[in-house]
């Protein structure tokens, strides 16, 4: 199976041996934080103060293979 990486399709997919099989998530890069008045959140990195209309929140419920029955 492949992915897509900046725009173009490779051909392979996460380095299993190196994790011995097992999925290892990277750390995320984002990590700014929405205040009321622009501040830096807890973390002490920056802040982008909100704004009315400006950001959205978009929820995925999703449901793992291991709970559809047979």
């Amino acid at each position: 199976m492949g992915l897509l990486v900046n725009g173009q399709w490779q051909d392979h997919w996460y380095d299993t041996k190196a994790s011995n099989g097992h999925f290892e998530r990277s750390k995320s890069q984002f990590r700014h934080w929405v205040t009321t008045d622009g501040s830096a959140g807890p973390t002490g990195q920056g802040g982008f103060k909100a704004e009315k209309g400006r950001y959205h929140l978009y929820v995925f419920i999703s449901v793992s293979m291991g709970e559809i029955a047979p």
